[in-house]
Parts: C-alpha cells; structure tokens; sequence
C-alpha cells in the first residue's frame, strides 16, 4: 500500500507539469517542461512496477533534450526507436497494456515536429489516452486524473488557436 501511495505522490507533481504542459502555446517550452515530467514519471513507474512506463518515459527524457537542443535528427530518431521497441518487447511485464507506452513513444517521436500547434496539440491528446489506460492498469491513480486534465487542457488550447487563428483571418 505504501509503495502505491509513494507511487502516486510522485505522479501528481509529474502530473501537475504535465497539465501545466498541456496550457503553454510555444512548443520549445512545452518540450522542457515535458522533460521534467517526464522525469518524475520514471520515477513513479519504478515505484509502480510499470517497467515498460518507466523505459519508454526515459528514452522521451532523451528524446525531449534532444529536442530541446534541436539535435534530434532521423539518425537519433531511429535509435530511440530501435531501443524503445527491443526493450519494451524485452522487458515488458504487462501484456498488451505493456506496449501502450510504446505506441504512444513511437508516435510522438515520428510525429513531435509537427510545425502546425494545433495538430500537435491532438498529437499530445492521442498519445495520452494510451497512457491513461495504462496508468489505470498500474494503479497510477493520481496520474490517470491528470491525464484526463492533459487531454481537456489541450483541447481547450486547440480551441482558443483555432479561434485566434480566425480572429487573424479577419
């Protein structure tokens, strides 16, 4: 019980990074503080014994500051995708619900440079409702909250660029 509780207390400063994440409209930022929470979620993934969470949420650490530093070309591209594949297939511990975090990797890190925000912004809501199934099924409580706050805050976002992208037109 206490593992769950510790599990948990660490996913909701994660999560809290991750809603704030889901408000910021410049992607540099966004990226940086997706790092961070992506850091903790490593963290809450061991404590959790969500083995593949916590490979696949390392590899997007590297990814991310890669990104950051704008170094993240196909070759870097491929690697993390090789690696997030064998390890996950290697190490994974839940079945099915195990190879969720991959999918959601894989996708992001093909697709993260998006230059359009609004697509971007589904991008993130995609790859979230794959972590919240299986946040569920690691008894992540705190963190499957938060990922239902990340999705309605980055369709809130998706809205107002949508309405300010009108505005402009006018």
């Amino acid at each position: 019980m206490i593992q769950i509780l510790i599990g948990n207390i660490i996913a909701l400063i994660a999560s809290l990074l991750m809603v704030y994440s889901g408000t910021i409209k410049k992607k540099k930022k966004i990226i940086y503080v997706q790092s961070i929470q992506i850091g903790l979620f490593v963290a809450s993934n061991l404590v959790l014994g969500g083995i593949t969470g916590a490979i696949i949420n390392f590899l997007s650490f590297i990814r991310n500051i890669l990104c950051y530093k704008d170094k993240l070309g196909l070759k870097e591209k491929i690697i993390l995708t090789i690696l997030s594949v064998g390890l996950s297939l290697t190490l994974n511990n839940l079945g099915i619900i195990g190879l969720l975090p991959l999918v959601s990797t894989v996708t992001y890190l093909w697709l993260m440079n998006i230059k359009d925000m609004v697509k971007f912004k589904y991008l993130i809501c995609f790859t979230m409702i794959l972590w919240l199934i299986y946040d569920f099924s690691i008894k992540s409580y705190t963190a499957v909250i938060f990922d239902l706050f990340t999705i309605i805050s980055n369709i809130i976002a998706i809205v107002q660029l949508k309405i300010n992208s009108k505005e402009k037109r006018k």
